[in-house]
């Protein structure tokens, strides 16, 4: 299994794909740190801008205001292509028979290529995390925050040291990574069903848009709460008020369900497909 899996991780990495993919994502964190930096103190609304305010007061802060932006659609995007690519890419381009050929089973096979794209989304959604952390700390340094609240018509606030910011940047990034995990089950079972990597990828990302969508509708009362898109804001309550809040467990468990339920049907329908391609 480790060596099956160092195979196509050794694959994955070297594609072109790869590294323009990750050159994007430390660029873009960087251009986001710069644009803070020009914009100065201008004012904005919104808890997602309410960070990039707070982020001028410290570089610390600058990972948690990058990820509000890249975790809507960019990262789902970049984890949509490396799930929905993982079978179906070889399918594409008439390789996955002569991988079936080997003396590996099917199962180990799909685990294999969907923990290969697991790592390459958590090491994406790292990268894009330390390019906002470095760019911030040489624009911005790394001080203690104070952040101000608004409570029941009195102002307040609460601070942030620099050790606590680190662990909520740490908490903030893993949280993100692992709020892909549904997507990266469903994108897997995608791949299964289609020879076409771009079909796979954008039924992938499609589906995470409609989950968007729905989840702003508030007529579907709890029906939102099985969404998968339902949770994956919950981390910023801890740069905004100070709190930890049980949102953060619940998104995880629905998480979870999604990898469980849509990777076993990944695993099923792979062992039983008629492989042509």
């Amino acid at each position: 299994m480790i060596a099956l899996v160092r195979t196509e991780l050794t694959k994955a990495v070297r594609r072109t794909r790869t590294y323009v993919i990750w050159l994007g994502l430390v660029a873009l964190p960087l251009l986001i740190v710069v644009a803070i930096h020009a914009r100065g103190n201008r004012r904005r609304r919104g808890e997602g801008e309410g960070l990039f305010r707070l982020a001028q007061q410290s570089g610390l802060l600058v990972p948690a205001a990058v990820l509000t932006v890249t975790s809507g659609f960019l990262l789902v995007v970049v984890a949509g292509t490396f799930a929905g690519d993982s079978v179906a890419g070889d399918a594409a381009w008439g390789n996955l028979r002569y991988l079936l050929m080997r003396p590996v089973p099917r199962g180990r096979l799909l685990v294999a290529k969907a923990f290969v794209a697991g790592v390459l989304i958590w090491v994406c959604t790292i990268l894009v995390a330390l390019a906002g952390l470095i760019g911030g700390v040489v624009l911005f340094g790394s001080h203690a925050v104070t952040v101000p609240t608004f409570v029941s018509g009195v102002f307040g606030g609460f601070r942030l040291s620099e050790t606590a910011l680190v662990v909520r940047v740490a908490l903030s990034t893993a949280y993100v990574a692992f709020g892909l995990t549904a997507l990266l089950a469903m994108g897997t079972l995608f791949s299964t069903l289609t020879d076409s990597a771009a079909g796979a990828v954008g039924a992938t990302i499609g589906v995470y848009v409609a989950s968007e969508i729905l989840d702003g509708i508030p007529q579907l009362g709890e029906l939102r709460y099985g969404f998968p898109t339902h949770y994956l804001d919950a981390w910023q309550s801890m740069f905004t008020q100070n709190h930890y809040s049980s949102d953060m467990v619940t998104g995880v468990i629905v998480q979870l369900v999604y990898f469980f339920v849509f990777g076993a049907v990944a695993i099923v329908w792979f062992r039983r497909q008629d492989i042509r391609s």
